[in-house]
């Protein structure tokens, strides 16, 4: 098998202008000398990807390891591996997070047709690699959770005195946009439209919870809920989105990519609402979590000096469920990572956090969730233009919600917008290498660079998601909700 994919891989690589390999590549000899080519080959795919600037960030390579990756939340993990069924399944994660990126990767790259030889190679390093008695040790070692804080830029910026600044500014904000949460939204429901995703069959409690059970039957205990399963968990918690609209930029639309380089823009023919399950641990659980992603064309300027307007504009919504399917707490962000708003439901409490006594972003509580009855979805209220959220409500009832298209971010071969088709032969990424949407940079980044944060106000890609100006937080730290709540 593997002589003549090595054979029509070098003929792929050349006719196709991706890489260049030695002749041997045809004629592979056996033990050593494969294994050396395959790691060549993955080297040259590697430097080809970076070259051509179609790298994906959601998560991070390891080090020395160039057939796997790691996101914080594996990397939680990487004191408890001690027994041998958990280090392993906790590398096959590892392998499936380099192996989903590497697919978008090619695609983008213009080598899809190479991706079946290069995840075989991959594999037969990892099968090499587990045999070395260091291999668990040396891959402790190098893997090391992303870090989207910059501390030489911080340094450069004097952080200890500019920050004092933006904790200033940060207060104004919540003084001019928290005190929303205390008014009726039904007040709002004129100048709203709304947004759902389909009805579906109610799922209970009791069987999210099942489901829940059911999928976390591995070494890990993590909830593995995929396909259909992980559609209907997410249509029976999706919320409406009711935004007030004043103008097209708040019609929520699909991302997408001209050719040559276009800047992204939105179709609002297509509404879609992107979703993807992730996980945080929580008193000693792992538990699972529902992440919906929409989309508005841009943030519009209101004057000259605006710095906060600019194209595209993402707000994420967040359901953490308890291992019984109840929905402990909800938090918000947009995509550049900013305005980040947590909603414990009453089944937990916020409690002290270090950053509650000083200048520190704290998780921000505007309001309690409200509680949801049988049959009712809760609602989020947008205000227009800054598409804040400034309220949480229910309703019974949402027939009169456009159709809102749910899309599963781990899809092939779009994978939500890390591989976007700009015509019939090309892809490319909504992303740039270092997670940023290029062409929805801020103004004010030129002001909060002292932070340390790369192109503040930018949109984002999931797991780059730095949601704290002063101080440091990532959105998907797997123990953010364990130190700000308790059951």
């Amino acid at each position: 098998m593997i002589a003549p994919m090595f054979s029509r891989l070098r003929q792929v690589l050349i006719a196709g202008g991706v890489l260049s390999l030695a002749s041997a590549c045809a004629s592979m000899p056996g033990g050593d000398s494969r294994l050396a080519q395959c790691s060549s080959l993955i080297d040259r795919v590697d430097k080809r990807i970076a070259v051509k600037q179609v790298g994906d960030a959601e998560a991070e390579p390891v080090d020395g390891f160039s057939y796997l990756r790691i996101n914080r939340f594996l990397a939680s993990f990487r004191e408890e591996l001690g027994d041998a069924p958990v280090f392993d399944e906790w590398v096959r994660r590892l392998r499936a997070l380099d192996r989903e990126a590497r697919i978008v990767e090619l695609q983008n790259l213009g080598a899809a047709n190479i991706i079946a030889m290069v995840d075989e190679c991959a594999e037969m390093l990892l099968t090499r690699d587990a045999k070395d008695a260091a291999f668990q040790s040396r891959l402790l070692k190098a893997a090391r959770p992303p870090h989207h804080y910059n501390d030489w830029v911080r340094a450069a910026g004097l952080y200890p005195l500019t920050h004092i600044g933006v904790a200033l500014g940060f207060e104004r904000w919540k003084v001019d946009n928290l005190p929303a949460f205390g008014e009726d939204p039904s007040t709002w429901r004129a100048s709203e439209t709304r947004y759902a995703t389909p009805a579906s069959p109610d799922l209970s409690d009791i069987d999210v919870g099942a489901f829940i059970d059911l999928s976390a039957q591995n070494p890990l205990g993590i909830p593995d809920i995929t396909g259909s399963v992980l559609r209907r968990m997410a249509e029976a918690s999706a919320p409406v989105f009711a935004i007030e609209e004043t103008s097209s930029a708040d019609k929520l639309g699909r991302p997408s990519l001209g050719g040559d380089g276009a800047a992204p823009h939105t179709d609002p023919n297509d509404p879609v609402v992107y979703l993807r399950l992730t996980h945080t641990r929580m008193d000693g659980e792992v538990l699972p979590q529902l992440v919906y992603t929409v989309w508005f064309p841009e943030r519009p300027k209101e004057g000259t000096f605006d710095i906060l307007g600019g194209r595209l504009d993402g707000f994420v919504w967040r359901v953490t469920l308890d291992r019984q399917g109840r929905p402990l707490v909800y938090d918000s962000f947009h995509s550049c990572g900013c305005y980040h708003l947590f909603f414990p439901t009453d089944l937990v409490q916020r409690v002290p956090v270090s950053e509650d006594g000083d200048l520190r972003e704290e998780p921000l509580t505007p309001m309690q969730a409200p509680r949801l009855q049988e049959g009712e979805r809760l609602v989020l209220h947008l205000t227009s233009g800054s598409h804040y959220l400034r309220g949480l409500s229910t309703t019974p009832s949402w027939e009169d919600a456009k159709a809102l298209r749910a899309v599963d971010e781990h899809a092939a071969p779009e994978f939500g917008l890390r591989s976007l088709a700009t015509d019939e032969t090309t892809r490319r990424s909504l992303f740039s290498p270092d997670g940023i949407v290029v062409g929805t940079e801020r103004t004010e980044r030129f002001i909060l660079w002292p932070m340390g944060i790369s192109s503040p106000g930018a949109m984002r890609q999931w797991g780059t998601h730095a949601t704290a100006f002063v101080g440091t937080r990532h959105a998907d730290d797997p123990y953010l909700l364990d130190e700000a709540f308790k059951r």
